[in-house]
This record gives structure tokens, C-alpha cells and sequence, in this order.
């Protein structure tokens, strides 16, 4: 019997042992090794960096501005709290539906959204610019006279889907607001 039991241990030591390089082996392949050639190069890492800490999936707008994807459910949000920037509708504007940008400018489309639980939080459809540079922000609540302000400004009219963008920057860290200077020096690390 003492035998038996003592090949019996022998046998599941064997198979734990052999599940447990399995298992380690998947992880190996599944782990992703930092690629540091960015920072190497001397890249601040606002412009390559496309998550922060918990992986919590950013877009790099314009220094220092970004828009992470927070909340359940998941939406895109553009901090204004960090920046301390005056936000009539709080510490940020969500849910970003589209945006661009240019020069210093930031600007995009937040739908209505509801607070089923209390509706004194819901959060009215705003069109906004944000002046990086004046850290100026405005609110429009009406299409017309957003697209007239941004003519004035002569900011493109086409406008960007978050998820399209977030997708291609993860294989590209080449956004075409970046500056110049950023571009070049993100191309030459990735050749």
C-alpha cells in the first residue's frame, strides 16, 4: 500500500511539475517586453506612451492633453482637472465621440449622456475648443456655431473617431498633430 500511495505521489508531483512549465511557457508567450528604442532616443513619453498606469488606453492630443478610455461602460475622457483648465461641466469632458487637432487647438463633439440615477448629473451635448496655449475652453450647444468658430480658426472640419485613432496609434506612433520635430524623431526609431 505505502508503495502504491508513494508512486501515486510521484505521479502527481510529475504531472503538477509538467502542467506548471506549461503554464509558464504560456505566460512567457503571452508577456510583452517593453520596447525602450523610444526612450533611448530621448522621446518624451507623452508621444509614444499609449497607455498609463493600470493600462488604461490614451491618445496624446496636444502637451499636455490627452484622452484615456475610462469607466464601465468603457468611453473616452479628456481630463481638464490636471491641466486646470476651467471646465464648466467639471474635471473633464466625456464621452468624447470625435475630435481633432491642431496647432494648439483641441476640439471635438461630447453626446448627451444620463445619469439614470439622478438626473441633476446628466451631461448636456456640448461642440468645445480648447486653446492649449490661452488654456481657454469653450462650450457650444449648437453645431453651427462650433463649425463657424472653427472656420474662424481655420481648423480642419473633418473630425476623428477615438477607437479608429487609439488602433493605429498602437501600430503607429506617428499622429499627424504632432509637432514636426516629434514626427521626425518617432520616424527615425521606427525604421
Amino acid at each position: 500500500m505505502k508503495n502504491i500511495a508513494y508512486l501515486f505521489s510521484i505521479i502527481s508531483f510529475s504531472l503538477c511539475v509538467q502542467n506548471c512549465n506549461k503554464i509558464k511557457n504560456k505566460v512567457k508567450e503571452k508577456m510583452h517586453v517593453p520596447d525602450y528604442s523610444y526612450k533611448n532616443e530621448g522621446i518624451d513619453n507623452f508621444y509614444y506612451s499609449h497607455s498609463e498606469v493600470g493600462n488604461t488606453p490614451v491618445i496624446p492630443l496636444v502637451k499636455p492633453y490627452n484622452i484615456s478610455n475610462i469607466g464601465s461602460p468603457r468611453e473616452w475622457y479628456l481630463d481638464t482637472y490636471t491641466a486646470k483648465l476651467n471646465n464648466e461641466l467639471g474635471g473633464g469632458i466625456s464621452p468624447i465621440e470625435s475630435f481633432n487637432c491642431k496647432d494648439n487647438y483641441i476640439y471635438g463633439y461630447k453626446p448627451f449622456e444620463e445619469d439614470k440615477e439622478d438626473p441633476k448629473f446628466n451631461s448636456p451635448e456640448k461642440w468645445f475648443i480648447i486653446d492649449v496655449q490661452e488654456k481657454k475652453l469653450i462650450y457650444f450647444d449648437k453645431k453651427v456655431s462650433f463649425i463657424k468658430a472653427i472656420k474662424e480658426l481655420n481648423l480642419p472640419e473633418t473630425f476623428l473617431n477615438p477607437d479608429e485613432v487609439y488602433e493605429q496609434y498602437t501600430k503607429d506612433p506617428v499622429l499627424p498633430w504632432f509637432p514636426e520635430n516629434i514626427k521626425k524623431q518617432l520616424e527615425k526609431v521606427k525604421k
